[in-house]
């Protein structure tokens, strides 16, 4: 795999942001080549074209630093102590069609039973950024379609549920209390969750600009597990620009 492959498929599910930073920059550059403005326009704009050029290129620095360089990209976000503890248990993956963990999770914990669930449903947690992900992806291999709403799943079956790089599509606040109370549904007394994820802060925004707001803030995030029934025992940054939340059932 290439040395990119993180970063260029980042571009690629969010080419309209760079594509329409790209138009700024010329449209400024042609206006200041063509035309003769009068103070401060010309100082406005270049700083305009300053901010775009250096708001894309930190994102894609940040990217390719966190998607190709970060133990994120190795499946850092499964630490030794957890893979130990579910060695032989029952694991759950949970997806929306970019699949981020199950081959990650095939290669630390090859003796779990692993289950692999997309829960995509275009009603409750569509984007276009979502979309073009799907179709990039294609269809995948031992993947079940299941309602974010009603996993398939026994209560209190799971020793770990797998949620990275996903939830944070479920923006609807009621689709997304739906499948964190499944969550703490599924998962056994002693099981756990993690979920991985960008969050909506000052690195974020330094890195991704406008496209922050894609994630989530971190407020929103514990709310919605404490209404879940779930329980935050770690949460560890995983780069200045991901977190990783280890959540159990609450009672």
């Amino acid at each position: 795999m290439s040395g990119y492959a993180g970063v260029l498929k980042i571009v690629r599910f969010n080419w309209p942001w760079y594509a329409g930073a790209a138009l700024v920059t010329a449209v400024l550059a042609s206006v200041l080549t063509s035309w003769t403005l009068p103070a401060p326009w010309p100082a406005l704009a270049y700083a305009l074209i300053g901010l775009t050029d250096a708001w894309l290129l930190l994102s894609l620095v940040v990217s390719h630093a966190i998607y190709d360089r970060s133990a994120v990209a190795r499946g850092g976000w499964l630490d030794a102590q957890v893979a130990g503890e579910v060695a032989a248990g029952e694991v759950a993956i949970f997806h929306f069609g970019q699949d981020e963990a199950s081959a990650h999770a095939a290669r630390l914990l090859p003796s779990t039973n692993r289950r692999i669930f997309d829960v995509y449903d275009p009603a409750r947690s569509g984007s276009p950024s979502l979309e073009r992900a799907r179709a990039l992806a294609g269809p995948a291999a031992a993947t079940t379609t299941a309602a974010l709403d009603r996993l398939p799943l026994a209560d209190g079956s799971i020793d770990l549920a797998l949620v990275v790089f996903a939830a944070y599509e479920l923006r609807n606040e009621v689709a997304r209390a739906d499948f964190f109370r499944e969550l703490a549904r599924i998962i056994g007394p002693g099981g756990r969750a993690l979920v991985v994820e960008h969050l909506r802060d000052g690195w974020n925004m330094l890195a991704y600009g406008p496209g922050a707001w894609h994630f989530l803030g971190r407020r929103i995030w514990l709310l919605t597990f404490a209404q879940a029934g779930l329980r935050v025992t770690q949460e560890t940054g995983l780069t200045p620009w991901v977190r990783r939340f280890e959540l159990r059932r609450a009672v």
